[in-house]
């Protein structure tokens, strides 16, 4: 789950020949500049022309509007442009478009898909399950909107799709148009607060400690005034996107809070977790995080950095364009994260299923207009499209289509970096089918670890961090133990062994279960 929401709002009156549509667009803030820290030029506007072709299936013929809503940023500079052009090619189809937050995502959709009113296109709030929206009805699959739809699905990398991912049931409900070869928390930097701190951000890999002596050292020359980091605890993956991002580059296969696939056991309670969260708890201490982290979501957070209020922040490639346009003077820059042991650095690994999936509504009565939109995003020349928009900040699932892009040299620093520290891991539902109907129960562990750390941050939650993991691991394992019993009494023919790949090298893609 991507927690990148928006920073401005442009509301755009797409006129057609049959009609006026209204579209809600939202675009998030976050910048970088380029490596050798000279002053960015203006980015190339990416080329209008929209080359949409003639509809495969009937499309309504009388007035219609299409509700779409996603988590916006760099995504909301593609539809902004995408949907004005369809609108032009289909003069009858208006279509109101949202790029928001993922709280208000998880407002509306949880609201929404009890009561009928969700958008017709959205992606799923972390608090809802692929599996429990399959098996709840409450979003359709892309086989029954899009002609030929296995010729769509063979353009894609083989690990784009998996089955208790983005497939259940031999159909496919989730539509990952981005890839996931992206570090989403990188060390970006106002290199206007990070001169004199006794390290080159630019070029060095900075360590656990060194990340605390900087954030010291900014916050004791700001005085007040601007701060060593900043965060956006008020919004699901704040905190423990660094922490996991952390953790797993330290040798924590699988990330904080998740798997190790090695040995199908949970990693919340393993000892360089718990320290990362207790560096990140002694940086507050320290005074040198910004104190209106708690109060803040991920834009509001990144808002505050081209206003020189903080010299560091974990977020990802999306930073750069936007910052870059609206804050041209602000001077960004971007690193891998901190290590543990810059000499012993891990991957990040990733599942199959991209880095955004988009699903529709069951309910929706614009099916074949859905469908077309789709097939065309899932083209050679759509995923090019989205590349000269979108760039490294969610680069199209596509890899020819990203080479075909124009990065300055920020972008191409993330995408490099993402290329170089991320792999494709093992998904057990890949393997064993059965288990996309444990993810069909599952109940997610309540609280999450997002709400654990935020808690530990914020002085709720007392005690030692070792016992609230230990507390958070059981959760865990109870979820998924509950979830396996529950679809095996429906006849599933899953063991917790499923979650055991002991061929597994952390440090190389596992691509076998993912082959053409």
């Amino acid at each position: 789950m991507r927690d990148r929401p928006i920073s401005r709002r442009r509301m755009l009156h797409l006129v057609g020949a049959g009609g006026v549509g209204l579209v809600t667009a939202s675009c998030v803030d976050t910048s970088e500049p380029a490596g050798d820290g000279a002053k960015q030029p203006a980015r190339r506007t990416p080329s209008s022309a929209f080359d949409i072709p003639d509809a495969t299936t009937k499309l309504p013929s009388g007035n219609v509007r299409l509700r779409w809503m996603d988590s916006g940023d760099m995504k909301a500079r593609f539809f902004e442009k995408f949907f004005p052009a369809y609108q032009k090619k289909h003069p009858n189809i208006s279509v109101k478009y949202d790029g928001t937050n993922w709280n208000q995502i998880t407002q509306v959709v949880t609201l929404g898909v009890r009561n009928g009113t969700v958008p017709d296109v959205f992606q799923l709030p972390g608090q809802i399950t692929m599996g429990m929206a399959v098996s709840n009805h409450w979003i359709g699959a892309y086989d029954d909107i899009i002609p030929d739809f296995d010729k769509v699905k063979a353009r894609y990398p083989s690990y784009s799709f998996a089955p208790g991912v983005t497939d259940f049931g031999g159909k496919t409900y989730a539509l990952p148009l981005t890839g996931n070869g992206r570090i989403n928390n990188l060390l970006l930097f106002n290199r206007d607060l990070v001169k004199d701190v006794g390290a080159d951000l630019d070029t060095e890999v900075i360590t656990w400690p060194k990340l605390r002596e900087v954030c010291r050292t900014v916050a004791k020359q700001g005085n007040g005034k601007y701060y060593g980091i900043i965060f956006g605890l008020a919004q699901p993956g704040g905190l423990s996107g660094p922490v996991s991002t952390l953790c797993e580059m330290a040798g924590v296969h699988g990330g904080a809070d998740g798997i190790d696939w090695r040995t199908g056991k949970y990693n919340v309670t393993h000892p360089t977790v718990v320290e990362a969260i207790e560096l990140i708890l002694a940086i507050r201490k320290d005074g040198s995080a910004h104190p209106d982290s708690v109060n803040l979501d991920a834009p509001g957070a990144r808002s505050r950095m081209p206003l020189g209020q903080a010299g560091i922040m974990f977020q990802g490639p999306w930073n750069i364009l936007p910052w870059r346009e609206d804050n041209p003077d602000f001077q960004l820059g971007l690193n891998i994260p901190p290590q543990k042991n810059p000499d012993d650095i891990w991957p990040l690994t990733f599942g199959p299923g991209g880095s955004n999936a988009w699903v529709y509504s069951s309910k929706t009565k614009l099916g074949p207009v859905i469908g077309d939109i789709m097939g065309y995003l899932s083209t050679a020349t759509g995923q090019v499209q989205w590349a000269q928009y979108d760039g490294a900040a969610d680069p199209p699932s596509f890899p020819d289509a990203i080479k075909k892009a124009r990065l300055d040299a920020l972008q191409q620093k993330a995408m490099d970096l993402g290329a170089k520290h991320t792999v494709i891991r093992p998904e057990p539902a890949v393997r064993n089918p059965d288990v996309s109907k444990v993810y069909e129960v599952q109940v997610p562990a309540q609280p999450t670890f997002s709400d654990t750390l935020v808690g530990l941050y914020t002085g709720r939650i007392s005690g030692s961090v070792e016992k609230a993991m230990k507390q958070m691991e059981d959760r865990l394992e109870k979820s998924l133990e509950d979830a396996i019993k529950k679809a095996a009494s429906r006849g599933a023919k899953v063991s917790r062994d499923d979650w055991v790949f002991e061929d597994w090298n952390p440090r190389a893609p596992y691509t076998k279960l993912y082959q053409d």
